[in-house]
């Protein structure tokens, strides 16, 4: 089965490449410049599609022979939830299988608009008849590659938030293999699974 991955050469999704090489998979990598595909073959990809994923002509040629999706969108996009779903629905057209959805923790926050967003694409996915699995993981340690050097010099983590507030950090790569077991098996089939750091994904598979 050919498993495409969309963003595949970001910081993020380009994780679940490797993920999924790891077992074997073939991966078709969804890239927006030519200049990425040397990047995603490296990191295990068998195929590379270019393209906009605004474009559905580019959305079908991808999908072509396709069983499964790995989806996240890029940060910020505008109008991300009608890209999203027209993605869903470029892959029922297509015949895909499965589709597995990285969104965001808690993504019903209407005041977070990066995380509002996500529900419509889940809500047409679970109206699609296809097979899915929803990933809601927590904010990314990778977030703070950026200022790392900074807080090493300083020797303060900054964050724009009350000192008092709680919340949980996620190894995407973690995530990326939550994503390559849900597109490799059935045992996550239907599923929504959150935080998806390693002691939560440890005891969600069990």
């Amino acid at each position: 089965m050919m498993i495409l991955a969309f963003g595949a050469a970001g910081n993020f999704a380009g994780s679940v490449i490797p993920a999924l090489a790891a077992r074997g998979a073939r991966v078709r990598a969804f890239v927006r410049k030519p200049e990425q595909a040397e990047l995603v073959r490296r990191h295990g990809a068998t195929e590379v599609a270019i393209g906009d994923l605004r474009d559905r002509a580019a959305l079908d040629a991808a999908l072509k022979d396709v069983g499964a999706v790995f989806y996240i969108a890029p940060a910020f996009i505008p109008a991300e939830a009608d890209v999203g779903k027209k993605v869903v629905e470029a892959a029922i057209d297509a015949g895909v299988r499965r589709f597995v959805f990285s969104a965001v923790i808690h993504p019903v926050l209407s005041d977070l608009v990066n995380h509002v967003a996500k529900a419509p694409v889940e809500e047409a996915i679970l109206s699609s008849g296809l097979e899915y699995t929803f990933l809601h993981p927590a904010r990314y340690f990778q977030n703070h590659a950026a200022f790392w050097p900074k807080v090493v010099k300083e020797g303060m983590l900054a964050e724009p938030w009350s000192s008092g507030t709680r919340f949980s950090l996620v190894d995407y790569r973690d995530v990326a293999e939550v994503a390559a077991i849900a597109l490799t098996e059935d045992r996550l089939l239907f599923g929504t699974f959150a935080r998806l750091g390693i002691l939560t994904v440890s005891t969600s598979l069990r």
